[in-house]
């Protein structure tokens, strides 16, 4: 009779348990829903303490994992969502938390590792829409390290319409013919003082460049004509050289500032053309 009365009292307990578990996951949904983000991760976190052996924690973590990412707390987003695909029993559920951890870390500009996980699930998925959306991703992290290459190659196997892929290309190649040569403009420098500064369109520096290595020139040549030789070595190796070698390092710096910004240009407008094409 003993043993009745404490098994029923045991299976209540269970099902109370059971009870006050629904409801805290129904309470952390809740407050989610209404952008109570540090709540809801509470009660979230609640549940998983009391019930570590819950069927479905994967499910449990990676809603976390969202609230987080809401938050912009990348790093426990990322963990959350990385615990949640590591409790996955199913595979398609799996490859779908890794393309939101994918698309959290590009939100973190973790581009090495958003391109290993998108890769992950390109090599094991038979789901065409997953697919098609982790080939977008990785189109968009091409775009995001400017790498045009990779752009042309994802976004040419993602759309199959010809008129869009031309329109990109278009727009891709226009990169090429914008970027400028270091080597260009280093050897322009070298021969005329501030003609790097110049090629790159930043007339005033190689202007400024121009005037005062001429300023220097004229000096030791002024004081070479009079013979006063000292002057003019004190000149050339403590003020001249420092100024000529230095506008040949600025010009190099002026092409990779200004293909910097044909690249920043590049893929606004890349990301202007795919981004009403997210699947």
């Amino acid at each position: 009779m003993k043993l009745c009365l404490i098994l029923s009292l045991l299976v209540l307990l269970y099902q109370a348990s059971i009870g006050l578990s629904d409801d805290v996951l129904t309470l952390a949904d809740s407050l989610s829903m209404q952008g109570r983000h540090d709540e809801a991760i509470t009660e979230y976190k609640r549940f998983i303490f009391f019930n570590p052996d819950y069927a479905d924690n994967a499910q449990v973590f990676y809603k976390m994992g969202l609230v987080y990412r809401a938050e912009r707390d990348w790093h426990n987003a990322i963990n959350a969502i990385e615990t949640s695909i590591d409790l996955s029993q199913d595979p398609k559920n799996a490859n779908e938390r890794r393309l939101s951890l994918a698309t959290t870390l590009i939100a973190s500009k973790n581009y090495s590792l958003a391109r290993l996980e998108l890769v992950r699930i390109l090599d094991s998925t038979n789901d065409n829409l997953l697919f098609r959306r982790a080939l977008y991703f990785s189109g968009i992290i091409s775009i995001y390290t400017f790498d045009w290459d990779s752009v042309s190659k994802n976004f040419g196997d993602f759309y199959s319409n010809n008129e869009k892929v031309k329109e990109l290309n278009s727009t891709l190649h226009r990169t090429k013919e914008s970027y400028k040569s270091t080597t260009i403009a280093k050897i322009l420098s070298t021969i005329i003082p501030g003609a790097g500064q110049v090629y790159t369109g930043n007339w005033r520096d190689g202007l400024n460049a121009f005037v005062l290595n001429g300023v220097f020139i004229g000096f030791i040549a002024n004081s070479a004509y009079k013979k006063d030789y000292k002057d003019a070595l004190l000149i050339t190796f403590l003020l001249s050289y420092r100024y000529y070698t230095g506008n040949i390092y600025r010009a190099e710096k002026d092409v990779e500032k200004h293909n910097e910004a044909v690249d920043r240009r590049i893929a606004k407008e890349v990301l202007r053309i795919v981004s009403s094409d997210e699947p």
